[in-house]
């Protein structure tokens, strides 16, 4: 196969992803792998599945430790004060 192309055993070896799921994914309702079909070849231009891979990033977003640990406080502190039976003055 040309340079310019991969199979889908390359591919596959590429992403770490079986072929299976690599076959699935070229007629996927949404986001399908652009390919070609050549005979019973299925060669994959080697600039496509990078920027359809693109399509699946998620990207992190960072957490505030301290407002998160002060979420859990204020939960734990309110619990505890109604399980005493006392009212909590907010304002």
């Amino acid at each position: 196969m040309l340079a310019e192309y991969l199979s889908l055993r390359q591919l596959s070896a590429y992403f770490g992803l079986s072929i299976r799921t690599l076959r699935n994914s070229l007629v996927h309702p949404v986001t399908p792998l652009p390919y070609f079909r050549v005979c019973r070849k299925i060669p994959v231009r080697r600039s496509d599945p990078d920027a359809w891979l693109s399509r699946y990033r998620h990207a992190e977003q960072p957490v505030d430790l301290d407002a998160l640990v002060n979420d859990v406080l204020a939960g734990l502190q309110w619990r505890l004060l109604l399980r005493k039976g006392r009212k909590l003055h907010v304002g």
